[in-house]
């Protein structure tokens, strides 16, 4: 039997990443994934209605 991952993007810098091994946070019953702290942080100060910002690809080192 295979493995199927379900991968996502960062809200924050627009990464892909991993569901099942991801940071991730629930904000108002949905969950957002994250490469790491940084961008988990940096969404985690924002306002609860403001919306992902719009990145693709690379992180945000």
């Amino acid at each position: 039997m295979t493995e199927s991952k379900t991968v996502t993007k960062d809200p924050i810098c627009g990464m892909t990443v991993d569901e099942a091994t991801a940071i991730h946070v629930e904000r108002d019953g949905e969950t957002f994934y994250f490469c790491g702290d940084r961008c988990r942080q940096k969404f985690l100060s924002k306002s609860a209605g403001a919306k992902p910002e719009s990145k693709s690809g690379g992180c945000c080192g």
